[in-house]
């Protein structure tokens, strides 16, 4: 799910586990279960493009995939 989550050029490679989500999610009891199983995935989806789009290289960033390819490689805020 995580393209390049592993890949050494990450900072936070292998900090963002399944495991490690679920945990968390474990955590807000209201997440992903209100409404129907769509929306659940709209929700799920949603926070996943975010937090991806927080943890990546960003705009600019020369990535062969894109720079959004590259999300979940931070796990702490450079500036």
């Amino acid at each position: 799910m995580l393209l390049h989550g592993n890949d050494r050029a990450c900072l936070a490679s292998g900090f963002y586990t399944y495991d490690a989500f679920i945990a968390a999610a474990s955590s807000f009891p209201a997440f992903a279960t209100t409404g129907d199983q769509a929306t659940h995935k709209r929700e799920i989806a949603a926070f996943l493009a975010q937090t991806a789009h927080e943890t990546t290289g960003g705009r600019g960033w020369a990535a062969l995939d894109g720079p959004y390819a590259w999300g979940y490689c931070y796990n702490k805020e450079l500036n």
